[in-house]
């Protein structure tokens, strides 16, 4: 094979590669962790970065800047806030505060909590985060700190799951 021809695939290869790279992944990672030093329940939402530019175009302004408005990034804190919420299996909300948000490398990262009540024998969680923009969407929710980690998988038509401890 002649040379040029192997460096035009080459080529070809690394154009096609950062195009599979640039596409938007519609998957998020949530981490609800039981910290019994601090007796919170803290939940940090992690989107990647590429989607939340997408998405914030979408639900807010096609002018929207999530990298750089602090207005923006605020708009979508708020909106995750919105679409994850938590209840005891009774159905009691347990209602999360907002703690911050922040961009780090190539994800935006949403931070909640509230209290640990005293007896807890499960969670219903339901996490509709993007799910309402995307219906490919999926986001990921790992339990960790109430034994072996869990890991619920909000896609399709799911909304409310439940995790028993």
């Amino acid at each position: 094979m002649p040379k040029a021809l192997i460096s035009l695939f080459s080529v070809l290869l690394m154009l096609a590669a950062n195009v599979a790279f640039a596409h938007q992944q519609k998957a998020a990672e949530t981490t609800v962790l039981f910290n019994k030093r601090s007796g919170e329940l803290e939940v940090m939402h992690r989107f990647y970065l590429h989607d939340t530019e997408h998405a914030v175009q979408s639900l807010f302004d096609k002018h929207a800047d999530i990298l750089d408005s602090d207005k923006t990034q605020q708009q979508f804190a708020n909106y995750v806030a919105k679409h994850f919420l938590t209840r005891k299996l009774t159905d009691e909300a347990m209602p999360l505060s907002d703690v911050g948000y922040e961009v780090e490398g190539k994800f935006f990262w949403v931070y909640q909590s509230t209290k640990l009540p005293n007896e807890l024998k499960g969670l219903k969680l339901y996490n509709g985060a993007l799910r309402d923009l995307w219906p490919t969407q999926i986001n990921m929710v790992n339990i960790e700190g109430k034994g072996k980690v869990r890991t619920l998988y909000f896609s399709d038509d799911k909304d409310w799951l439940v995790v028993k401890f």
